[in-house]
């Protein structure tokens, strides 16, 4: 073999181990063969690598070589996982119940009684308008509604009986009080 046709055969095989260590982003285009053998002698010779994970996290495979037997397998049974146990109150809003930091799931979940502030009132009938201003209650929906009745007091009114015969009682709530009759009456009878 002539001196040119070794040569011209280095540079092919030269090619293609550049081509490949680019690709394996081991080298740059211009890259000449010692740059070329350093990269390749840079490579760790990895074997069989194997891990186990758990699902979920991620495992970094090591730069290098692998011999292709090497192997990634999730844990097998509950015993490998940190889980975490929670209790909970019932809302009237919806909750998502989920594991803290550092858990990979949930053993249980209890949830505790229903507290008494949450009790059925489903058979409210009474309204805004059968309770005081400035109070409030919750009614069949639950919701908070302000009263609108009025506040009267104590309520005294008078009739005279003879130009006032009956009086009106205003509407709303009357803490008490008394419809007395004037002495006109007595008066127009006693001249008579």
């Amino acid at each position: 073999m002539s001196v040119a046709t070794q040569i011209s055969r280095i540079q092919t095989d030269r090619n293609t181990i550049r081509a490949k260590l680019v690709e394996l982003g081991m080298a740059q285009n211009t890259d000449d063969l010692d740059k070329l053998a350093m990269a390749v002698e840079g490579i760790e010779n990895r074997g069989a690598v194997s891990a186990t994970v758990q699902e979920g996290d991620t495992y970094t495979i090591p730069r290098g070589y692998h011999n292709g037997s090497g192997t990634v397998s999730g844990a097998a049974g509950e015993q490998n996982y940190n889980l975490q146990s929670k209790t909970v109150t019932p809302t009237k809003k919806q909750q998502n119940v989920t594991p803290d930091s550092g858990f990979y799931g949930l053993s249980d979940v209890t949830v505790g009684a229903i507290p008494e502030v949450y009790q059925d009132v489903s058979n409210v009938t009474a309204g805004a308008a059968d309770v005081l201003t400035g109070k409030v209650i919750v009614d069949a929906t639950g919701k908070a509604v302000a009263g609108t009745m009025p506040n009267n007091g104590a309520t005294s009114l008078t009739i005279d009986g003879l130009t006032a015969t009956s009086v009106a009682i205003p509407a709303g709530y009357s803490s008490g009080g008394s419809v007395s009759l004037t002495g006109d009456i007595e008066e127009a009878l006693a001249a008579i």
